[in-house]
């Protein structure tokens, strides 16, 4: 049976995943992932969707797609930046849980990006057309996340950021008529500033399973929320499109 405590720590994280997914449908023309909110413990396939062009009848032929490497990410509790805590004090086996499902329906070519150790913190597409009254599904497999027992967190969003392309070309030429930028704004080049995505990433949320693995008793009754987001560094160096070697958008 479960205690009044542990109840009242559901109740609280079921009223935050309510509020998010108000949000997420609020969103809708965004790009944003079709099962934004996902409970700990649980491999699932999930979606990129993306929502729409970059207007005037344009269509999108490519995007771009990063997941915080979780190495040099921005890490938040409850709303304010932490610097002496990483990812690994809060889920226990972040790192390559990411992975492109092949699917070469609207693009032809696509491929996955990797961090120097292998892990997999992105994809792109390309080659490929979907005209402005469509939707797109860009399909990728979501493993398990294990929160860490000793900790605190209920939730951890984790920031993902997607640029969809209208028009390759270089940096001072992304506008909102060549690309949508559904990026964290963090200092980095793609951060959109001005566009009308600016600062509105796509997110994933894991909730805690409080049954399975309760909070600390010296904890919060709701528990802290964590946010993971990819770094200036990251963003700088994943969210280009390299192919063979060389990098096809922006261009250089």
């Amino acid at each position: 049976m479960k205690s009044i405590q542990q109840v009242k720590n559901m109740t609280k994280v079921a009223l935050a995943v309510a509020a998010l997914v108000g949000f997420s449908h609020n969103a809708l023309a965004h790009t944003r992932l079709d099962t934004p909110i996902v409970p700990e413990g649980v491999r699932v396939k999930n979606n990129v969707v993306i929502g729409h062009a970059c207007g005037d009848g344009t269509s999108i032929i490519a995007s771009s797609v990063v997941f915080p490497d979780g190495q040099d990410s921005t890490l938040k509790v409850n709303g304010t930046v932490v610097t002496d805590k990483t990812i690994a004090d809060y889920v226990t086996n972040y790192g390559n849980l990411y992975q492109k499902v092949l699917d070469t329906g609207t693009f032809k070519q696509e491929d996955e990006k990797h961090d120097e150790q292998g892990n997999t913190v992105g994809f792109y597409v390309r080659e490929g057309k979907m005209p402005a009254y469509y939707t797109v599904f860009l399909p990728f497999r979501a493993s398990a996340h294990t929160f860490e027992p000793s900790s605190c967190a209920s939730s951890v969003k984790v920031v993902v950021a997607i640029s969809d392309i209208c028009k390759v070309t270089n940096v001072s030429g992304l506008s909102d008529a060549t690309v949508n930028m559904w990026t964290p704004a963090v200092g980095s080049i793609f951060d959109g500033v001005g566009l009308h995505g600016y600062d509105s990433p796509a997110t994933l949320t894991i909730t805690r399973d409080l049954a399975a693995n309760p909070l600390p008793g010296d904890c919060s009754e709701a528990g802290d929320a964590v946010e993971l987001i990819p770094s200036k560094a990251q963003m700088d160096r994943d969210m280009p499109i390299v192919v063979k070697g060389k990098q096809w958008w922006p261009k250089q």
